[in-house]
Formats: structure tokens, C-alpha cells, sequence
């Protein structure tokens, strides 16, 4: 039985990120609370993204224990990047070590949650934005290529225009980034980045402009929380995924 008749989500999250926490609240249901804690930081800047990057799944088990300590029905690993960063199965192994500090609480990794959601939706061909810079995004196309989808068109944020951190964007980067990389061949459009802010906010305008369904890392990790909880009823506000699609 959940601590006072609620089900109780860890998510856990790069440092700087407040865009997911943000988004979780948006969609909760009054069944289900949420508790957050910061993934590790190196004390002197890490010198690349990648290298940041790498840090959250080093360390994950030092964050998972500290989040464990709360009586949890599942957790989520929220970064989309460090959790596809080496590859198909780089995921598995992030959810391995949380698990097993964790006493086998399920677990949820951003990178596999998208693609299990595009999965769901039944498509094939996607097209992809992202906030990252291009070492990242590289691999972002490999391991859902990997994964078994085609991307048919991918952009990034010009980082020139929006030199900012991707929690600041104003609403609208998301938005029309997403609406701009449609292709007619593309299934369904992938906004990438737990930390792209607008993103979520943006799902329903795209979708009703589109026609296309829309899969964000917030909203795919949210998705996959409440299958793991087994919450069926549909969620406004999320797309088509979590309006018609979260019952397993």
C-alpha cells in the first residue's frame, strides 16, 4: 500500500536542471506525489558536456542511495542525453546500478523512455530536435538510429541566437524548432533535452498544427512513471501519448 494512500516518484536530475520538475508538476495526478534530488557534480567544471555527462551515470549510485531513503514505488533517472551517451545499453546499466542501490525500486531512464513511447505511437520515421551541442547530438542519432528509427530530418537550436542555458529559453524556441523540422515522410516529431524548456507547454499547439504526434523527454519519463504505477487514467495537457496512450 503507498504511504498515505499516494505513489511516490524519485526523480532524479542533472544540477542546473528546474525545467522537468516543472513539467512532472504540470501533469501530476493527485494520486501521485513527486521527490527530486540533484545527480553529482564534479566540484571544478567539467570541461566538455560529454565529460558532465559522464559524471551523472558514474556517480548515479551515490544519488540513488540519498533518494532511496524516501519509501518509493518507482524512480527516474532524467537526463536525456546521459542516459543514450554510450549507446544502446548505456541506459540498462544506468537503471542496473540505480536498482541495486535502491532495493530493486523500478526504474526509468529518459533515453529509453522516448523510445519506448515512439513505440508505442507505432512509428517508424521521426523527426528530432535538440538544445545540445554537436558531439552530443551525434550520439543522440546513433542510438535511436540504433534503436530502429529512422530520423528523417534533425535540427538543433541555433546556439549562436540563443547563446543562453536551455532552462532559460524563452517558450517559444521549443515550439517553433519542433514545428520547422517536420518533414511530410516524418511519423511523429521528438523534442530531445529533459532541460528544454518550452517543450512540454508546446506538445498540444504542435500536434494540432501538425497532425503528427509529439514525444518530449519529460513527458516520455513521465509517461513511463505512471505505467511503472500502473495509473491508467488519461493525462491532459500531455499529448496524444498521455491522453490515450498510458494505460500498459
Amino acid at each position: 500500500m503507498p504511504l498515505h494512500g499516494k505513489q511516490r516518484i524519485g526523480l532524479m536530475v542533472p544540477p542546473a536542471n528546474t525545467t522537468m520538475e516543472d513539467d512532472f508538476d504540470r501533469w501530476l495526478p493527485d494520486s501521485v506525489r513527486v521527490h527530486v534530488n540533484r545527480m553529482f557534480s564534479p566540484p571544478t567544471p567539467a570541461k566538455s558536456l560529454v565529460e558532465a555527462l559522464q559524471a551523472y551515470g558514474d556517480h548515479i549510485e551515490d544519488t540513488a542511495r540519498t533518494m532511496a531513503q524516501v519509501p518509493l514505488d518507482v524512480m527516474a533517472f532524467g537526463c536525456t542525453s546521459g542516459s543514450f551517451l554510450n549507446g544502446v545499453g548505456y541506459d540498462a546499466q544506468i537503471i542496473d546500478k540505480i536498482q541495486g542501490v535502491s532495493g530493486g525500486v523500478r526504474t526509468v531512464a529518459t533515453a529509453k523512455a522516448v523510445a519506448d513511447a515512439l513505440k508505442e505511437l507505432g512509428v517508424k520515421k521521426i523527426a528530432a530536435c535538440s538544445p545540445y551541442p554537436a558531439e552530443v547530438n551525434e550520439r543522440l542519432r546513433q542510438y535511436y538510429t540504433d534503436s530502429g528509427f529512422e530520423i528523417v530530418n534533425f535540427q538543433p537550436v541555433d546556439s549562436e541566437k540563443y547563446p543562453m542555458d536551455y532552462n532559460q529559453f524563452p517558450p517559444e524556441v521549443a515550439k517553433d524548432l519542433a514545428l520547422s523540422v517536420d518533414r511530410p515522410e516524418a511519423e511523429a516529431i521528438f523534442m530531445s533535452c529533459t532541460a528544454f524548456k518550452g517543450a512540454a507547454e508546446s506538445i498540444e499547439a504542435i500536434e494540432e498544427a501538425t497532425g503528427k504526434p509529439v514525444v518530449t523527454a519529460n513527458q516520455a519519463t513521465f509517461w513511463a512513471c505512471m505505467r511503472a504505477l500502473d495509473v491508467t487514467e488519461p493525462i491532459q495537457g500531455g499529448g496524444v501519448l498521455m491522453r490515450e496512450r498510458v494505460a500498459a
